[in-house]
């Protein structure tokens, strides 16, 4: 698969707010986006940059309801929760994890905390989530 760099790292807190300030005095990293309520994934969500990431965002989600899908991992402490891949061909991408044994978890959708970019979930043969998205069309956009 061609054109495929690492996008952000999510992780599952209980309170995006505190989080963000959290890391940006801990790291000095700081938000680039609003808090975005996701109604179709069912959680709100915050990225985060500064330098000491690179251009990695950090992605924080906070479940929106009890069965939002990250609910169950803030209940057994959150942290860690997926890393992002932009790809510049979403489903080669999603075509490839299937032959590799990867479960399509979530089929693609539009995410509104990227631009409405295509997004989908797999889950690998090894147990771990991994996030597709699709690369900007135009290469002068922020990602």
């Amino acid at each position: 698969m061609n054109n495929i760099k690492l996008h952000h790292l999510a992780v599952v807190v209980a309170d995006i707010k505190r989080s963000a300030e959290l890391y940006k005095k801990l790291l000095n990293i700081t938000a680039v986006t609003e808090i975005i309520h996701d109604q179709q994934q069912k959680v709100h969500i915050q990225f985060l940059a500064g330098p000491v990431l690179g251009t990695l965002q950090l992605e924080l989600l906070a479940p929106d309801s009890e069965d939002s899908p990250v609910a169950s991992a803030l209940k057994k402490g959150g942290g860690p929760n997926h890393l992002c891949f932009e790809v510049a061909d979403l489903d080669e991408a999603l075509e490839l994890a299937r032959r590799q044994g990867s479960r399509i978890i979530s089929e693609p959708v539009e995410a509104p905390a990227l631009a409405n970019r295509k997004i989908a979930f797999v889950f690998t043969a090894d147990q771990q989530i991994v996030e597709f998205v699709e690369a900007l069309a135009d290469a002068g956009e922020n990602s």
